[in-house]
């Protein structure tokens, strides 16, 4: 296509038409324009036809803005189509749109051969000679016709006398038709960049020249494009099938307007009948119909399975694509494959930022590009997050920039936030534990040994931890716990928002200032679930006699790293009796508190510790497992 992207750019966001159709109404309306225009219409192709017989010597102002809103010109030339003034104005004004913004024009040399049109010969050579006549006061219009007829019929066409017969003539033009729609619209969509080859890889597992019924799952984390690819595939396929339907967003419908709402919704655009609950004995004539179906944000298997109710609802090489942010809906759906969206790599993540940020494919100015490596560094190839801060940024001075930057450092943008913790929501209570847990101490750890500690409380490890990876929360890479930075952050905010101004009662403390806040000035409380600090990252503090008394289900207790007297503690009084996991390198008494009881007790380690003995008096340890490691 020629033209330059910004301009092809702005003329697609101007267009109403698929299609404009310029012809010689006498010799092709009542036949083959009709048959083309029919095949238009079942493609679901929208084409602009003029149905007015009688004309005058001008196109109206109506026709020229229709002309201005079509995004492909078919051109019919037929034996009389030069002598129609109308025609040649028509076809001169579609030559300037192509020129201004790169159209595509198809030429179909109906019943007369090419080089006639070209050479003006026959009754092309007749037509001219009367308007040369007709004209003589203007005959730089009649100029003006004879080139773009001669331009025109240089392009590359259909030749009526080639391609037969004629109804084959008319499928491979819509064919071709499909092809440029198709391309126009993936070509310049700023969502889709670095999209493509997931686009491709899908279309693979589509097996799309199969008879049979293929579903497609494709997966991955909040804000990760499945919704941009699926609606970019949607528009790349739609027109192959005989009815189509896109659904976005199902889970928040079906919260909002139930699930019949959905199944009607899209019966009635595969069926092309009005919305009713009578759709639903329509469902034989569903089964005898080719149809591309997306359910787009699915959450729950059991209303998936409602939404589709089996593969033999549609008719022979359908094709439906679920996306879901949990692969266990996805495998309970008994889908052919699923596809798994990942992050954008650096390039793509650079284009899909500068896009927004600057409207062009990268900023000229380095200090500019400096700052955009950051928020790179930041978003870790999310296009969500990439789209967001670019158009947050977008024409902001630099100031704003460092601004933004530093506060990221401090929290998570709210769109990014919300969107990430959907996922998060859908969770029960102890996955969401797990989780929490993983995001403020456990990313990076060997899986074994976060499996050892979460068991330690009570908590299922195993089906858990394939529950958070089935939604794409963590992953395990050579046996290590990995989580994406902003899905780590927004397990952190989430507690962090517990209580913003109050650490102590919040359910996790993993910094050490919040920490040392906490214990020096007894604000804990019975909020607090765990305790997990690098003791050499504090400096020595006097810890408050009573800073446990209040942490009354505080299952896990691990200061590591022994700093040598961190803790200056001399008569620490009590430690939560619900404690599972304790965890005191270098410990600085001689014994336990008298009254601490260890019924709940599952791991007990002490190394580098005063300890002379556990504590005064007679304690009996009630415990399945037991790990004692004192090193006095």
């Amino acid at each position: 296509m020629s033209g330059s992207p910004s301009s092809v750019a702005v003329s697609t966001s101007l267009t109403k038409y698929d299609v404009f159709l310029n012809f010689r109404g006498e010799d092709t309306r009542e036949n083959f324009i009709a048959y083309l225009y029919a095949e238009l219409q079942r493609k679901h192709i929208e084409a602009y036809i003029d149905y007015r017989l009688q004309r005058g010597e001008e196109i109206s102002p109506a026709l020229q803005t229709a002309i201005e809103e079509s995004k492909i010109y078919v051109l019919v030339f037929s034996e009389n189509y030069a002598s129609s003034t109308w025609c040649l104005n028509e076809l001169t004004k579609i030559l300037e749109c192509k020129k201004k913004y790169g159209r595509d024009v198809i030429p179909v040399f109906y019943k007369v051969d090419p080089s006639t049109v070209r050479k003006k010969e026959e009754r092309y050579k007749e037509a001219f000679e009367e308007h040369e006549l007709r004209f003589k006061g203007d005959m730089d219009k009649v100029q003006g016709w004879k080139d773009a007829l001669t331009e025109a019929a240089e392009l590359s066409g259909w030749d009526s006398k080639v391609t037969r017969p004629e109804n084959k003539l008319v499928e491979q033009i819509v064919e071709d038709i499909l092809g440029k729609l198709n391309h126009d619209s993936i070509s310049y969509d700023q969502g889709i960049v670095g999209t493509e080859k997931y686009m491709n890889e899908i279309k693979s597992l589509l097996h799309l020249e199969s008879p049979d019924i293929r579903i497609i799952g494709i997966c991955g984390m909040g804000g990760i494009g499945k919704t941009t690819i699926s609606k970019q595939i949607y528009h790349t396929l739609a027109l192959k099938f005989d009815s189509s339907s896109l659904v976005l967003d199902i889970h928040e419908k079906i919260r909002r307007d139930g699930i019949e709402y959905i199944i009607i919704k899209y019966l009635s655009e595969l069926l092309k009948e009005a919305p009713s609950s009578q759709l639903f004995y329509y469902r034989e004539r569903l089964k005898r119909t080719k149809v591309f179906l997306i359910l787009d944000d699915v959450t729950d298997s059991t209303q998936l399975g409602r939404l589709m109710e089996g593969h033999d609802n549609f008719g022979h090489g359908s094709r439906i694509i679920v996306t879901s942010r949990d692969r266990q809906v996805l495998k309970n759906a008994r889908v052919d494959d699923i596809f798994e969206v990942k992050e954008l790599n650096f390039h793509d993540s650079l284009k899909l930022f500068s896009l927004h940020a600057f409207k062009q494919n990268y900023s000229q100015e380095s200090t500019y590009m400096d700052l955009s490596i950051k928020m790179l560094r930041y978003a870790k190839g999310i296009p969500l997050a990439l789209q967001v801060l670019g158009s947050l940024l977008y024409d902001r001075p630099k100031e704003a920039w460092e601004s933004q930057l530093q506060k990221l450092e401090k929290c998570q943008d709210l769109k990014i936030f919300d969107v990430l913790k959907s996922s998060y929501d859908e969770l029960d209570e102890e996955q969401k534990n797990i989780f929490l847990d993983i995001a403020c101490f456990y990313r990076g750890h060997e899986e074994t040994v976060m499996a050892e500690r979460l068991d330690d409380c009570d908590f299922s490890s195993k089906i858990e931890m394939d529950v958070l990876k089935d939604k794409c929360l963590i992953s395990v890479v050579d046996g290590r716990i990995v989580m994406h930075d902003l899905i780590q952050e927004m397990g952190q905010e989430i507690v962090r928002k517990e209580c913003p101004q109050h650490p102590g009662k919040r359910s996790r403390l993993s910094k050490t200032e919040e920490i040392c806040e906490v214990l020096r000035n007894n604000k804990g409380s019975d909020a607090i679930q765990c305790i997990l600090a690098d003791m050499s990252k504090m400096k020595r503090f006097k810890v408050h006699a009573q800073a446990f008394e209040m942490m009354n289900n505080l299952r896990m207790l691990m200061f590591y790293y022994s700093s040598n007297n961190v803790f200056d503690v001399s008569s620490l009084v009590s430690l939560p009796e619900t404690l599972k996991i304790l965890y005191w390198a270098g410990f600085p008494q001689r014994s336990l508190p008298s009254n601490f009881c260890p019924q709940n007790l599952v791991r007990f380690e002490m190394p580098s510790c005063s300890l002379e003995q556990l504590w005064e008096g007679d304690q009996v340890f009630q415990v399945i497992i037991f790990l004692c490691i004192l090193n006095f």
